[in-house]
């Protein structure tokens, strides 16, 4: 399966890097790495666990608070950000969607 990584996947996980890696460089890449070998599983098992609270499948980043959401799309995986597990409803549901669409 092909994985496809928009913009605002890569956007979301730099920001959040940064913020861990202002707590601690260690946290940063325990977070970088949970991430990343989420991806790889969702990635081989094509697909996470469960739709999410907004109705994208996604995949929560345990123990840090942050789900991986993603679409698939003729053989394809479109990861499409990494959010925290409590935005606003109306503003998770704009951002996806929008990523979604492109």
């Amino acid at each position: 399966m092909k994985a496809i990584f928009s913009r605002r996947s890569k956007t979301d996980l730099a920001a959040q890097e940064a913020w861990y890696a202002a707590i601690s460089p260690r946290l940063a890449s325990a977070f970088r790495e949970r991430v990343a070998a989420h991806t790889r599983e969702m990635i081989h098992r094509g697909g996470g666990d469960h739709v999410g609270p907004r109705g994208f499948p996604c995949r929560r980043t345990k123990p840090f608070p942050f789900y991986v959401y993603y679409k698939v799309e003729e053989g394809s995986m479109y990861f499409l950000g990494v959010v925290h597990e409590r935005p606003h409803p109306d503003f998770l549901k704009r951002q996806l969607q929008g990523e979604a669409g492109a």
